[in-house]
């Protein structure tokens, strides 16, 4: 059974109306420069400041966002883990 079909627009309204500071990447942002591609998610990348953090995990919240969990846990964003560096970030001599 296929879920939802995905609501990036009420995402980004949700993120814009808290004046959540971001840049929209990946599939998303291909598809909204006219590549004609599929994608299911929504990536962005914050400012990490402590006030735009506080207005992210706000947003988020209201969007019932949480991780996904092999285990079946419901995990949920936590200030400590949205101020800290990204985790796809990679050096590229790592």
């Amino acid at each position: 059974m296929r879920g939802a079909a995905p609501r990036f627009r009420d995402a980004l309204e949700v993120l814009s109306g808290h004046r959540v500071e971001y840049i929209v990447v990946g599939g998303v942002a291909a598809v909204l420069s006219g590549a004609p591609v599929s994608t299911f998610d929504l990536d962005i990348v914050h400012a990490r400041s402590g006030e735009n953090v506080a207005r992210l995990l706000a947003a988020l919240t209201d969007l019932d966002a949480r991780y996904r969990d092999p285990g079946g846990r419901v995990l949920r964003p936590e200030a400590s883990a949205l101020a800290g560096p990204s985790t796809r970030a990679r050096r590229a001599d790592s």
